[in-house]
């Protein structure tokens, strides 16, 4: 929940521990109506608070409530590709109908779609894409995706080529996920860091219809350049906390949500034979050290954590599968990217051993049970937003947990809109909750989390997100900028694996569980959402699963 989120800091695993966010009947209408011309689907999301903002490049917006990342395509604004990170490798075409790397990957051609218009009419072409990028590559504080190129041109109005200095394959979920905005309303609005864009134009299946501090309304874009929503469009309402998304979901007053729901077969789906929750793991958490601050900077602590706590007891406190691979990949899912000398490496708690490593390390333990040295003891703060209550169990946990092996861990709660920056400048002992979202390959997810030629100091904010532990080891930094010039799957394969090797022995987190894109819908008024059994795409709120649903007759 940019997850993230929320920066869809995966906004999916929001959680929240206060009663719900009372919102005025008429905008939450338990029949779903609201339109006079259709079905209104209602759905929960979670925000602070709610301004007329899509700027899709700017932090806490009302896009953000859509489930959408910053930075990234959505309702809309579209990106040139969906990236389908439940169905690895089956990637969705978008705006850019096709693509291919050329010159040993440092040349990405895009053919786009033709025909595609902008919600006012004008005609969208391969100029509003290289004007995007050129505006990202101007204002670096809008680059949240970390896009970075050598050149951009479009040849011809549905073309469009990006040259690299470098090899860039590795780059292109980034590439492609991008909001595409408008060069003929962009141009004009300034300096888009200050640009609210309260009135958005975009190329996506929805437009904004009303829109108050409470909620507001996309309906369907019915000039859309593919098959429009066959609903009439979405209301998104925004709690405070997860709970009042439960209620709501529970009470009938909203049809989907991307909540993780406490105990959901006996609070969600017993309540009715139309309610469903599917959460498909797509990625790893569990306790983000910040490696520039003691004592987690010391690997002796972090070893002592991984051995001391028990993965299943954390993962439970929410419904979560404990973490099996030490290499720290989600599993199943990237089990056949595991190298073969690590497949049989797995997890095991061993408290006694845990203490060892403290002990052999220098540490002492004090008369109230907690380890020191040189005076100092063992203590470190936790932060998350106190509204994310599955955060909330798994760090209750862990502070019985590493109590029971010497270390004392503090609860730091903080706002929805706070997190993201004290973790990307690095004012922060921990976290939970990692703020990239799912990656579609090993490599990504380890360039997401490790990689340290994007480290920067504390008090220097990240400003992708990525590498929030400050890991900054020589030996992987140089593997990390080989891997994109390996040629042969040969050569990617050995630095993977040195790689994996280095996230054993060196822990720059500490995996414990794993993570699903929540989804949890109604069935009574709409079909056609991705589930366990037809896992076409994630199932939280996005306009890939929109398109496809279908009123109930």
């Amino acid at each position: 929940m940019k997850r993230r989120k929320v920066t869809l800091r995966r906004t999916l695993v929001a959680a929240a521990m206060a009663a719900s966010l009372v919102v005025p009947l008429a905008a939450c209408s338990s029949s779903g109506s609201g339109s006079s011309d259709g079905l209104i689907l209602n759905v929960a999301s979670q925000s602070d608070s709610l301004t007329q903002t899509f700027n899709p490049y700017l932090p806490n917006t009302a896009q953000g409530a859509t489930y959408t990342n910053q930075g990234g395509g959505g309702f809309i604004y579209e990106p040139l590709v969906q990236i389908n990170n439940v169905d690895i490798g089956k990637d969705i075409p978008w705006l850019a109908k096709k693509w291919a790397w050329s010159n040993e990957n440092k040349t990405f051609t895009l053919d786009l779609q033709q025909g595609v218009k902008w919600s006012d009419g004008k005609p969208f072409s391969a100029d509003d894409v290289v004007f995007t990028y050129e505006m990202l590559k101007k204002f670096p504080a809008l680059n949240v995706g970390g896009i970075d190129f050598d050149t951009i041109t479009a040849p011809d109005p549905n073309t469009v080529v990006m040259t690299f200095k470098t090899p860039s394959e590795t780059k292109f979920t980034s590439l492609v996920s991008a909001a595409i905005v408008s060069q003929h309303i962009w141009s004009k609005v300034g300096d888009p860091t200050k640009y609210a864009d309260k009135d958005p134009v975009g190329t996506g299946p929805f437009v904004l219809d009303t829109f108050s501090p409470q909620s507001f309304v996309l309906k369907t874009n019915k000039d859309y350049w593919q098959d429009p929503a066959k609903i009439a469009g979405i209301r998104f309402i925004p709690y405070k906390d997860n709970q009042g998304q439960t209620n709501a979901l529970v009470q009938g007053q909203a049809d989907w949500s991307g909540t993780y729901i406490a105990d959901a077969e006996k609070s969600y789906l017993s309540k009715s034979k139309d309610n469903h929750y599917w959460a498909p793991v797509v990625g790893s958490d569990g306790l983000i050290p910040n490696l520039e601050k003691w004592p987690l900077s010391d690997i002796a602590v972090r070893r002592a954590i991984s051995l001391g706590v028990d993965r299943e007891q954390v993962g439970a406190a929410t419904d979560s599968p404990a973490a099996t691979s030490q290499t720290g990949l989600p599993m199943p899912s990237f089990a056949s990217e595991v190298a073969p000398k690590y497949k049989d490496l797995v997890f095991k708690q061993d408290k006694p051993a845990a203490e060892k490593q403290l002990t052999d390390a220098g540490y002492t333990k004090g008369g109230d049970g907690y380890y020191e040295k040189d005076g100092k003891k063992v203590e470190f703060s936790v932060s998350f937003p106190a509204s994310y209550t599955d955060i909330a169990a798994r760090a209750q946990v862990l502070v019985s947990q590493l109590k029971d092996i010497g270390i004392k861990l503090d609860i730091d709660t903080t706002s929805v809109n706070d997190i993201n920056k004290i973790t990307a400048d690095g004012t922060f002992q921990s976290t939970i909750g990692y703020p990239v979202g799912p990656a579609p390959r090993a490599f990504n997810i380890y360039d997401s989390m490790m990689n340290p030629n994007k480290y920067y100091p504390v008090g220097e904010a990240t400003p992708t997100f990525e590498n929030i532990e400050r890991f900054n080891d020589p030996v992987a930094k140089e593997l990390f900028a080989k891997y994109p010039l390996a040629t042969t799957d040969e050569e990617r394969n050995d630095i993977l694996a040195q790689l994996q090797g280095i996230w054993i022995d060196q822990l720059p987190m500490i995996v414990m569980f794993y993570w699903g894109n929540y989804g949890d819908w109604s069935t009574a008024k709409v079909t056609g959402f991705p589930s366990e059994q037809d896992p076409y795409f994630a199932p939280y709120p996005n306009p890939v699963v929109a398109l496809k649903l279908k009123p109930v007759s």
